[in-house]
């Protein structure tokens, strides 16, 4: 019989390899066994646990247009809270295709303030939030103010006397007040006693149509309400509600009865707010249950907090309006600061990844934040950092030349609060650099005013394509203020541009990176940058050639005098320089390096920070930076002369004799010294009229 014959050997070896293939078999069918539970037991406890299901159904955005409101009191101005109450309820709206109210709570007439209301306006405008029914915006639920809405909580009180569920109280305020006093004497609860609870209807009628001064106070339930909440779940206080007035006796509803009465008839379907409201929202839906409404849904935002957890008061600075719109502070940088203090965003294009960040990481428009919007709101107290505010202003003003063309009414609101105050400091240091030179008056040195030539008629940096450029340097946050800080300026003048000082500088530290822009440059401003740039003018190499600085400063002037006007673009400049950056090379201190753009700097600019050298030259002007680079290569010449033995200073006897030598060798002379200019010396000087009008 033919066949294969084994060896005792090769059948124990083909056993083996046989069983550890069954063994492997039987492993990766365990394996799959394995994984297959461990995804049905995780999938099961996902699906099957209910708290994270309802925490997941709480905070995803209805399918339904949602209708929310912002109903401020105009017993104040709006402050950093309110506008996050705003921005998330017209958020909610704009990301569900609803629609946004503005309703003015104007029921405590005793606390009103004159133009609390069109400073609201006016407030929430500039900050880029409009509103689809409002006092200025017709709409089908109005009137929009609370003081002309009075028959309404009038007839809904009535409703509730007449079903027993709200009585007339005749108490006075003097007899309220002396039951509170008594009652913390007595180490008692100040609740109301109940004194009117019992006066049956027909006593109450008459003592009513008698003329009798009352209130009406609204029957609590003695067993505390539960509330449920986007953000805190289920919300029960531990003792049970007050009764509590609902029409004061001078005819206007408390608050807690007319948001719950305007909410129902207005349809708003969300309540955003803030967590200090919690405490009350029992009481509102207690109301709501009394009428056999159905409540909106509530969501509490965390309380906003200094770095000592202490809730921001109305007098820190830095939570009013007025304060980031005199710091320069953008609309866009405010909102994006006031959208990450306690919401938890997603990334759309993640699928919900939790991400507290728009497509650019926290950097987000108006329009992003509607796009990735959900209701995932952080519980507990927000602490307010200003350093998070001068970054994001950093970026929202590198997006200024994109963002601020299709914006006229922003850039109405630079113009009038930053660039015109600046136009004028500028006209009154002229002035004043004019007076110094014929009457000698001693002059504030760090201002540098013997670097300052001549004001060049009509400077392009105040026209209509710079004015993007200008607003960046005019708003740029100080490098002080990038530091970490958690706290929050107060009244006592703090400010998020700090000098060494910690004092505001009378001086605005766009002069100095602005100033040669206006003015022309001085010999003695390239006199003392050339001194501070470390430029070692006897290793100048042109080409790699043994050469001088009076001829790298020809060569610069040859070869950018072969551009045309129609080419003078900061583009076609800062190719030009990139084509020719090694042309040029010095010493700098003990090392060599080839820098074309740096020597330009210091022709055109003194060697001064500001805007880029493409960006400059173009905003000069042809006519004006081949000037520039000639008087340059004067005064290298001049230097040159000197270092080898030649003559003086020439024209400059003005700036020596006046402010020393020690100024004219200071170099920068920007900002770091500028911290000593204080006073009122600009108050007093004659302005040169500019009409911005005319240039932007």
């Amino acid at each position: 019989m033919g066949g294969i014959s084994l060896s005792g050997r090769q059948v124990w070896s083909t056993y083996g390899r046989w069983k550890a293939l069954a063994s492997l078999r039987q492993s990766r069918e365990a394996s799959h066994i394995f994984q297959q539970r461990l995804w049905f037991s995780c999938s099961s406890r996902l699906s099957h646990n209910p708290d994270r299901q309802a925490r997941e159904n709480r905070v995803q955005l209805p399918d339904t247009p949602c209708r929310t409101r912002f109903a401020p009191s105009p017993t104040g101005y709006l402050h950093l809270g309110s506008l996050r109450t705003a921005l998330f309820n017209y958020l909610l709206a704009r990301a569900t295709g609803g629609q946004f109210v503005l309703r003015i709570e104007d029921t405590d007439q005793s606390r009103l303030v004159p133009d609390a209301e069109s400073k609201l306006y006016e407030d929430l405008k500039w900050a880029g939030l409009s509103w689809d029914e409002g006092p200025d915006v017709k709409g089908p639920f109005g009137p929009y103010r609370q003081s002309e809405r009075l028959p309404l909580y009038h007839e809904h009180a009535a409703e509730l006397v007449a079903d027993g569920k709200a009585y007339r109280c005749f108490c006075t305020p003097e007899a309220l007040e002396e039951h509170k006093r008594a009652a913390n004497a007595a180490g008692q609860p100040t609740l109301y006693p109940g004194t009117c609870s019992h006066i049956s209807p027909a006593e109450s009628e008459e003592r009513a149509h008698k003329g009798e001064k009352f209130a009406i106070r609204f029957r609590s339930a003695k067993t505390p309400v539960a509330v449920r909440d986007i953000v805190y779940n289920q919300f029960r206080k531990k003792e049970f509600e007050d009764d509590y007035i609902i029409i004061k006796r001078d005819g206007f509803p408390t608050y807690h009865f007319a948001n719950v009465v305007d909410d129902k008839h207005m349809e708003i379907t969300h309540v955003i707010r803030g967590a200090e409201w919690l405490i009350s929202t029992p009481k509102h839906v207690e109301l709501y249950n009394a009428f056999g409404w159905t409540p909106p849904k509530f969501g509490h935002l965390g309380l906003l907090v200094d770095e000592n957890r202490q809730k921001l008061s109305k007098r820190h600075s830095g939570v009013s309006m007025a304060w980031y719109q005199d710091h320069g502070i953008l609309p866009q940088t405010l909102l994006n600061f006031v959208a990450l203090l306690g919401w938890r965003g997603r990334d759309a294009a993640a699928g919900g990844a939790k991400r507290k960040t728009g497509t650019n990481g926290d950097i987000m428009s108006l329009d992003d934040m509607v796009d990735i919007f959900n209701l995932k709101f952080s519980k507990g107290d927000i602490i307010v950092s200003l350093s998070k505010l001068s970054f994001l202003q950093t970026q929202h003003l590198k997006a200024l030349p994109q963002t601020l063309p299709s914006n006229p009414s922003l850039l109405a609101d630079l113009k009038s609060r930053h660039i015109d105050p600046f136009m004028d400091f500028l006209s009154s240091v002229d002035s004043l650099r004019r007076s110094s030179r014929s009457a000698s008056p001693e002059i504030p040195e760090p201002l540098g005013l013997h670097l300052l030539g001549d004001p060049i008629p009509n400077p392009r940096i105040f026209s209509a394509p710079y004015v993007a450029d200008l607003v960046q340097i005019i708003l740029k946050p100080s490098p002080q203020s990038t530091t970490k800080t958690t706290t929050t300026p107060t009244d006592n003048n703090e400010s998020l541009h700090p000098t060494r000082q910690q004092q505001p500088l009378t001086t605005p530290a766009a002069f100095y990176p602005l100033r040669h822009l206006y003015w022309t440059l001085s010999p003695s401003a390239l006199r003392s940058s050339l001194v501070a740039s470390h430029i070692n003018i006897q290793t100048i190499t042109l080409n790699n050639q043994p050469s001088s600085l009076p001829e790298a400063i020809n060569y610069l002037v040859s070869e950018l005098s072969a551009l045309s006007e129609a080419d003078w673009t900061k583009e076609n400049i800062s190719l030009f320089l990139a084509q020719r950056k090694e042309v040029i090379g010095f010493n700098e201190g003990e090392k060599y390096v080839k820098n074309t753009w740096k020597i330009c700097r210091w022709a055109i600019l003194a060697g001064k920070e500001g805007l880029t050298v493409p960006l400059s030259i173009e905003v000069l002007g042809k006519e004006e930076t081949i000037r520039r680079l000639a008087a340059a290569g004067e005064v290298a010449a001049e230097v040159v002369k000197e270092e080898n033995g030649g003559g003086g200073r020439g024209n400059d006897g003005f700036a020596t004799a006046t402010v020393g030598e020690a100024a004219l060798a200071g170099g920068r002379g920007g900002a770091d010294t500028a911290a000593a200019v204080e006073g009122s010396w600009t108050d007093v000087l004659p302005a040169i009229d500019i009409d911005v009008d005319d240039v932007i």
